[in-house]
């Protein structure tokens, strides 16, 4: 029995061997098949993946700065409706870029993402040129601005700056250059738009000043033709007396010793600081106007001032004059003052005296010997009028 059952066990191992055998063509050709099937997968997942679209990565980080060239040009200021146009635009592109991510990566399709940074490019690119073109027409405007508010501070400096001007045209001055000089600096810059207010405002005003200067000039130089009906009555009297005199033209700040009709000596001279305007009352620190003489020649200790001439101020039309605009309330009742002299001690280069004429004291001893008690003395405003003056 034993036998038989190991007999048994023999015979079916060999017919298990026999049916492998029988069966290994057929697996090859499945693992074949398989094989097969596994390389067409791959190559076609393969296939799929290279040819898939890839990622505008490169194109979305350009157009970022694309936008950002354009906030660094400022167009936010001067372009700002194409600048947000393409914000929008690049957002939406984000947007877009998202959503395509999400899905299987052959089923990807970037051309809504490229048709919408190529817009926010576009619009970035009109945003810059904008920019400039605006920036450029800007700086042009205003440099001819620039050049106006300029040429208007250089004539004030020139023909007022010297004048004793009301403290508000003075101030208005002062104002308007500082912000003439915070506008050239903002337009060195080329921060145009920061130009604009400033200037606007430095041109108002020095215009303002121009304005009040020139009015105050032109009130002064009402009394033109009685400075030149003086100015010539001396001449003449200096002619028909074969004798010297006095004249001194405050606006060219000058002196001049006339002998028999003709400039015999010119010096420069320094008076009260409300020089414009003759004088009025007392402590007003104007010198006065008019045909005066000299009363009285003082050397030594007889005065402060090295060498001095006395004149007759006030004479009868100045003590008229006070009289009047004392009772007609214009003027204070300060006395009218006196001792007003042609006097040494000058040569400072400004106005300083008491309403008094100064000249140096080197120019005192050259026309002390000229000059004599009773030698005319007169003062006047100008010798020219205001448009010769301004070489017009």
């Amino acid at each position: 029995m034993r036998f038989l059952s190991i007999v048994r066990t023999t015979k079916n191992t060999f017919l298990r061997f026999d049916r492998v055998n029988t069966d290994a063509p057929l697996m090859k050709k499945i693992i074949l098949i398989l094989t097969v099937l596994l390389l067409i997968a791959f190559s076609t997942f393969a296939t799929l993946y290279y040819f898939a679209p890839k990622p505008p990565m490169a194109t979305l980080e350009k157009c970022h700065r694309d936008i950002g060239a354009a906030h660094d040009a400022e167009a936010q200021k001067y372009a700002a409706d194409l600048l947000a146009e393409a914000e929008v635009f690049y957002e939406e592109a984000k947007k877009a870029f998202q959503e395509q991510n999400q899905k299987i990566y052959f089923l990807r399709d970037y051309s809504g993402v490229l048709n919408l940074v190529s817009k926010a490019t576009a619009k970035a690119e009109d945003a810059i040129k904008k920019t400039a073109d605006a920036k450029a027409n800007l700086k042009v405007d205003i440099k001819k601005k620039l050049d106006s508010v300029n040429h208007k501070i250089e004539h004030f400096q020139t023909y007022y700056a010297h004048l004793p001007l009301n403290a508000r045209a003075r101030k208005d001055f002062t104002n308007a250059k500082l912000k003439y000089l915070e506008s050239q600096q903002a337009f060195e810059r080329k921060a145009y738009l920061v130009v604009g207010n400033n200037l606007d405002e430095a041109n108002r005003l020095i215009s303002k000043s121009v304005k009040a200067a020139h009015q105050h000039l032109s009130d002064y130089f009402d009394d033109l033709p009685k400075w030149k009906r003086w100015y010539n009555e001396t001449v003449e009297w200096t002619i028909k007396n074969k004798s010297t005199a006095i004249i001194v033209d405050k606006f060219a700040h000058k002196t001049y010793v006339y002998k028999n009709g003709k400039v015999l000596k010119e010096y420069t001279a320094e008076m009260g600081p409300n020089w414009i305007g003759t004088k009025l009352y007392r402590g007003d620190k104007a010198t006065p106007e008019g045909k005066y003489h000299v009363t009285k020649k003082k050397s030594g200790s007889n005065t402060i001032y090295y060498k001095a001439f006395l004149i007759n101020y006030p004479n009868d039309d100045d003590k008229a004059r006070y009289k009047s605009n004392v009772q007609s309330g214009k003027i204070p009742a300060r006395g009218i003052g006196n001792l007003i002299e042609v006097h040494g001690g000058g040569g400072k280069g400004v106005n300083w005296t008491d309403g008094c004429v100064a000249l140096t004291n080197e120019d005192m001893d050259k026309i002390w010997g000229l000059v004599s008690v009773g030698t005319p003395v007169t003062i006047v405003g100008s010798m020219r009028s205001l448009q010769e003056i301004n070489g017009q």
